[in-house]
Order: C-alpha cells, then sequence, then structure tokens
C-alpha cells in the first residue's frame, strides 16, 4: 500500500496488512490487539516494513489493549540491530471492534505522550487502527499535532492480487 503525504512516498508493506488482517476483531471473542511500528528513512520515502505482535505480556480486552514496554523494546532492538541501525520507530498499530475505526480519546493522548515522552530518529510518527471492514491512518509530527489522517477500507488495500 502507498501513498504520497506531501513530498514524500509512504509504504507500508504488503505482510503487515496480512499480520492486521489476523488481528481484526470480527468476532465478540476477539480482543483488541497491536504493537509498533519500524521501518526505513530515505529522502523522499518512509517505508514501513515491519510490526511487532500481541505478547503475552500485552493486557488485552475487547475494548483496550495496552502493549507491554518490555516486548516492545526487545522487538524494536531486535529490528534495530538486523539492519543494522537502519530500521527505526515510526508508530503504533492496534484493532478496534469497529467497521471504520477512529482513535478514542485515550489512543491520542497515550499516543502523543509517547511521541513526546520518548526519544526518536523520525520527524513523522504513524498511528494505525484496524477495523473490521477499514483502516485508520493517522501521521503525527514530533510535537504531536496530526498533519494526515484518512480512513481506507481494508478491500481496497491490496496493490497486487
Amino acid at each position: 500500500m502507498n501513498f504520497k503525504f506531501e513530498n514524500i512516498v509512504i509504504i507500508i508493506n504488503e505482510n503487515l496488512l496480512d499480520i492486521f488482517n489476523k488481528y481484526i476483531q470480527d468476532d465478540d471473542k476477539k480482543k483488541e490487539a497491536g504493537g509498533i511500528l519500524t521501518g526505513l528513512i530515505y529522502n523522499d520515502k518512509i517505508e514501513i516494513c515491519s510490526c511487532s505482535i500481541p505478547s503475552s505480556y500485552d493486557k488485552r480486552s475487547r475494548y483496550n489493549f495496552v502493549r507491554s514496554k518490555i516486548t516492545a523494546q526487545e522487538f524494536l532492538t531486535t529490528r534495530f540491530s538486523i539492519s543494522d541501525g537502519r530500521e527505526i520507530y515510526l508508530g503504533e498499530w492496534h484493532t478496534h471492534p469497529e467497521q471504520i475505526p477512529t482513535p478514542s480519546y485515550c489512543d491520542v493522548l497515550s499516543f502523543r505522550k509517547t511521541i513526546k515522552t520518548n526519544k526518536f530518529y523520525s520527524d513523522l510518527f504513524f498511528m494505525i487502527i484496524v477495523g473490521t471492514k477499514g483502516l485508520y491512518i493517522a501521521i503525527y509530527s514530533k510535537k504531536g499535532k496530526i498533519c494526515y489522517e484518512s480512513s481506507l477500507e481494508l478491500s481496497k488495500l491490496r496493490t497486487t492480487s
């Protein structure tokens, strides 16, 4: 999946869509799931190429997801290491039990706090929320301001058949 934000091409690798699809809350028994997003930054492109998946240390319920800082840091350290320091933290993803998801007040506050209180090597950060039929994507600045947001139908996201 590709889209353009200002002069930057944003690429979300297809394998992430496959992972998101595994955790869609299309059944009343399924709990929220989520993780962090990592990727590569180039002069004119940002590639979101990996995401962590839920761990047994996360707190999950039907309407809430709190990821473990420990397992997220382990994932980030591993991705950074195997990429020779090129793959970095780019944001967060999680599911919502609604068709076309929107961030809750808690989602926004938590994400802004993460951006503002940690040292990252990117000027842009991504929040992706996966619903049962759609995806919400927002891009935030380092200061926690929303620069871009969009909702997309999951059925229209694949670039290849």
